[in-house]
């Protein structure tokens, strides 16, 4: 299927691709990301508790592999997992993910492969949980554990009708932390991109991109927002935050690619610190948008959407993985072709 810039080069029946990456080893693409159950009248919540691995020669021909990742209902996985990011180390592989507990609070995981096919967590997860100083987070601009148990009832477990209905009162996710893009600094260090929600006390309704640097991709040091703004203000529409940030390095600049409300947006700074006061340019409707160099050409993925579905409401959480391509001269902004 081909919709303007966009190719569908992946479909599951039954089954949809929502964030996700791509890192190529060994002449072969390799594909990891969220594997969730379209929604039907009769099953309508999407859950997201499997980590897909698919593998192609040419981004097109793609081979389905056994689930990477399963969630494993104990904290802090129990109820999601999600958003996967890989990055290749000293002959190793390190993915970056995503886990919620009963009451949606998000924090990153990380796991590590010597082959890409088989993952080990780490003993230590979760990684990555946001710094109470200026994050919007459960007893710090968010009720309690215990405050929000008095919402949903005290009972043995938390449905995930549960957890909607909490977000829905306390207005978007309850402790954000997800969404990781890992790149190689030129010093050798590692930094992971994610988004969050900051503190009323930072500002009304503020959601951000935040980093942390690594040495080793095992331990992280937060850096805190290097971009924020506004959540999306209709209530109604699918990215109220800023998510799925896509970092890239071109022209002597970081390039940080997101997605909020209909639409991806791109800015750029000369420093991968700090994006806050440059330009943001709106790049199209794109969902979950990951950008790379194939060859010569500039390559941009996208998602769960039919990309002539502009409002995000017909086909939501319905289909697989797209691919485009970008118009990127040298000292411009991206274009879809």
């Amino acid at each position: 299927m081909v919709l303007g810039t966009f190719e569908e080069v992946l479909a599951i029946p039954g089954r949809y691709i929502n964030d996700h990456c791509l890192i190529h080893h060994d002449a072969t693409w390799h594909l990891f990301g969220i594997h969730g159950n379209v929604r039907t009248p009769e099953d309508p919540i999407a859950i997201e508790s499997s980590i897909l691995h698919a593998t192609s020669p040419d981004l097109r021909a793609w081979t389905i592999h056994p689930n990477v990742i399963e969630r494993t209902g104990k904290w802090p996985e129990l109820t999601h997992v999600y958003a996967p990011h890989v990055i290749a180390h000293e002959d190793r592989f390190y993915m970056l993910y995503c886990a919620n507990d009963e009451l949606g609070t998000q924090r990153i995981c990380l796991a590590t492969s010597n082959d890409l096919f088989r993952w080990e967590r780490y003993d230590g997860n979760p990684v990555i949980v946001p710094s109470l100083s200026w994050s919007k987070w459960p007893g710090f601009g968010l009720p309690s554990r215990d405050e929000a148990r008095e919402f949903i009832g005290r009972h043995d477990t938390v449905g995930i009708k549960d957890h909607y209905r909490f977000i829905a009162r306390t207005g978007g996710t309850y402790g954000g932390c997800r969404d990781p893009h890992i790149n190689l600094l030129p010093d050798g260090r590692f930094i992971a991109y994610w988004v969050s929600r900051m503190n009323e006390s930072l500002g009304h309704n503020l959601v951000c991109v935040a980093a942390s640097i690594s040495d080793d991709l095992v331990h992280w040091q937060e850096i805190g927002p290097v971009y924020s703004q506004t959540a999306w203000p209709l209530e109604d529409e699918p990215t109220l935050e800023v998510e799925s940030p896509c970092v890239v390095y071109k022209d002597d600049r970081w390039w940080l690619f997101f997605k909020n409300g209909w639409w991806t947006h791109v800015t750029s700074s000369p420093s991968p610190f700090d994006f806050r006061g440059q330009e943001v340019h709106r790049l199209g409707f794109v969902h979950a948008a990951e950008v790379l160099q194939r060859n010569d050409e500039w390559v941009i993925t996208h998602c769960s959407a039919d990309p002539s579905d502009y409002e995000y409401r017909r086909s939501n959480r319905t289909r697989g993985l797209f691919l485009g391509r970008l118009n990127w001269p040298s000292g411009d902004q991206p274009r879809l072709i």
